[in-house]
C-alpha cells in the first residue's frame, strides 16, 4: 500500500544535515483534508489515528473502501477538524509531520488554500479524484500569496501594415501571469516544492478559487532562507485561466464548497461536504 502522494499532509522518512524548518503546516477549520491509501483488493483497511500535539490519542478515522478495478482498492477519508496540533498516524505506512489547523483570521490571511483535480481517473495511478461517480478535490493550504511585484504581461496578436504604414490590428489576446510565492519570513521545507510541482500537473488547480494553470513547463525556483537551515521559499509563474466553460465551473465550486472565490458554504452531514469529524 501507498498514500497517494497528493494527500495534503506530508509523511516522510528521511535524514537530513542542518536545522529544520521553524514553519508548521496549516490548515482552516473549513478545509477538508483528504486521505488516500493506494493498495489492493486483497488489502485490510489499514488502522488510521488522529493524535494531538503532545502525542495523546485523539481519535480513529475511519477509512471507507471504493474498488478502483478488479485488483486496486482505494481506502480513502475526507477529516475536517477543531483548532490544535495534530499528528496522523497510518499503520505499516508512518506518522505524518506535525500540522497545525486555526481558525485564526489574522493567520490565515497569509496563507492560501490550494483546491486540486483531475478531470478523470485516467491520468495518474497514485490518486483517484472520482470516487463511485463523485468529483473530490484535495485542500492543501500554504504560506504566501501572489505579489503585485511578480506581474508579467504578454500578448499574442497578428497584424496588418497599411500602404500608408498604418498598422491595423487583425487579432489580439492578451495575457496576464503572476508569480505564486509559497513562503512566508519563515519559509516552509523543500517538499512544500515539491507538492506544488506535483499539483500543477492537474487538470483543474484553484488558488483560494481562481483558476490558474502553470505558464509552459515552469517549475518552482528554490531561494534558501539562510544558510544552513533547510528552509525555503519557492515561486511559481502561473496564467489566470479565463476562458473556462461555465457549466464545469460551476460544478468544480460546488464540489469546492464555494459560493464564491472568498465564500463557503455552510455545511452538514448530510451535503456534498461529506464531513466526517
Amino acid at each position: 500500500m501507498i498514500i497517494s502522494p497528493f494527500t495534503p499532509l506530508f509523511f516522510l522518512n528521511r535524514k537530513a544535515d542542518g536545522r529544520d524548518s521553524d514553519y508548521m503546516q496549516t490548515f482552516a477549520t473549513t478545509d477538508k483534508i483528504l486521505i488516500e491509501v493506494i493498495g489492493t483488493t486483497s488489502d485490510v483497511v489499514p488502522d488510521c489515528s488522529v493524535f494531538d500535539g503532545n502525542g495523546k490519542f485523539a481519535f480513529d478515522v475511519n477509512l471507507k473502501t471504493w474498488d478502483i478495478n478488479l485488483t486496486d482498492r482505494l481506502f480513502f477519508a475526507e477529516i475536517s477538524l477543531g483548532p490544535g496540533i495534530y499528528q496522523m498516524s497510518m499503520e505499516g505506512l508512518g506518522d505524518s509531520e506535525l500540522f497545525r489547523v486555526t481558525d485564526d483570521a489574522r493567520e490565515l490571511a497569509k496563507t492560501t488554500l490550494i483546491q486540486y483535480s483531475m478531470k478523470n481517473n485516467r491520468q495518474r495511478k497514485d490518486a483517484v479524484f472520482f470516487i463511485n461517480k463523485m468529483h473530490y478535490f484535495f485542500d492543501w493550504r500554504v504560506p504566501g500569496g501572489f505579489k503585485d511585484s511578480g506581474w508579467s504581461f504578454g500578448c499574442e496578436s497578428e497584424q496588418f501594415v497599411t500602404p500608408t504604414s498604418d498598422i491595423a490590428q487583425l487579432y489580439g489576446l492578451e495575457s496576464t501571469q503572476k508569480k505564486f510565492t509559497l513562503g512566508n519570513s519563515q519559509g516552509c521545507p523543500v517538499w512544500f516544492g515539491a507538492m506544488l510541482n506535483r499539483i500543477l500537473v492537474c487538470s483543474h488547480v484553484y488558488f483560494d478559487g481562481v483558476k490558474y494553470t502553470r505558464k509552459e513547463s515552469n517549475v518552482p525556483e528554490s531561494s534558501p532562507v539562510m544558510e544552513g537551515v533547510n528552509s525555503f521559499v519557492f515561486t511559481q509563474t502561473l496564467q489566470e485561466s479565463v476562458n473556462l466553460d461555465p457549466k464545469i465551473e460551476a460544478e468544480n465550486h460546488l464540489v469546492m464548497r464555494r459560493v464564491d472565490d472568498t465564500d463557503y458554504r455552510a455545511v452538514d452531514d448530510n451535503n456534498n461536504n461529506r464531513i466526517i469529524y
